[in-house]
Order: C-alpha cells, then structure tokens, then sequence
C-alpha cells in the first residue's frame, strides 16, 4: 500500500511547482532583450540627478511651524484649567433677534455646502463613468 498523507490543496500546488522547477532547461531570452536592456540603463545613467529637496529653504517654515504649534499647546495648557473653572453647564437664552441672527447664519451654511456637496457628487459621477 502506498504511504499516504493528508495534505492540503495547497501543498499538492507547491509539489507541482517544485516538479516544474526542477526541470533542468535552459532559459533564452528573446533576440532584442538584452539591447533593450542596455539601452535603458545607458539611458539612465545618462539621466541628470534628481533636485535635492531645499532643505535650507524650508528649514525656517518648518521651525516656524513647530514654534507655533508649541506655543500654541504652551497656551493651551495655561489657560484651560482657568476656562474649565469658569464654564458654566446652563443653556443660553436666545432672544428673538439672535433666533433672527441665526436664521441668516443658515443660509450662510446652505451656500457653502451646496457647492461643496456639488463637487462631491459631480467627482462620484466621473469617477463611476471613467472619465478622468
């Protein structure tokens, strides 16, 4: 009787693989492949080198940003306990001429999210159809 063993789909895959590997034939390649080949990397060592990020350049931006940032959290973190001390928990009153206020404040948002809405759905559309 012949040794048998449980083996899953995929080992019976990589015995295949394994029987084709071993296959002892010589590879050729194509007529043109090495001539393309050679031609690309003369092309690439022929290529100028990529421009270097400016590091002197962003270097003061981005010290800026880190001092803003941090003096940012510096105030934060002053002021947060005197603000949390001072909350109050009650809800405001609004008059009737704040609820006028507020109702004009609504078509403020309404104009800005109708074209942003808009542009998300036009952006859906093409995507969908293939377009762009």
């Amino acid at each position: 009787m012949k040794n048998q063993r449980k083996t899953s789909p995929g080992v019976s895959n990589m015995d295949a693989i394994d029987q084709i590997l071993s296959i002892d034939e010589q590879l050729v390649p194509s007529s043109g492949f090495l001539a393309a080949v050679m031609e690309r990397v003369h092309e690439e060592a022929a290529a100028p080198p990529p421009f270097p990020f400016p590091w002197k350049r962003a270097l003061p931006g981005v010290l800026l940003a880190v001092a803003v940032f941090g003096w940012g959290t510096f105030e934060l973190v002053r002021y947060a306990p005197l603000a949390m001390r001072q909350s109050s928990f009650t809800a405001p009153h609004l008059s009737a001429l704040a609820f006028r206020d507020l109702t004009q404040a609504g078509w403020i948002v309404v104009a800005c999210v109708a074209p942003l809405l808009s542009w998300w759905l036009s952006s859906r559309l093409t995507r969908r159809s293939g377009i762009f």
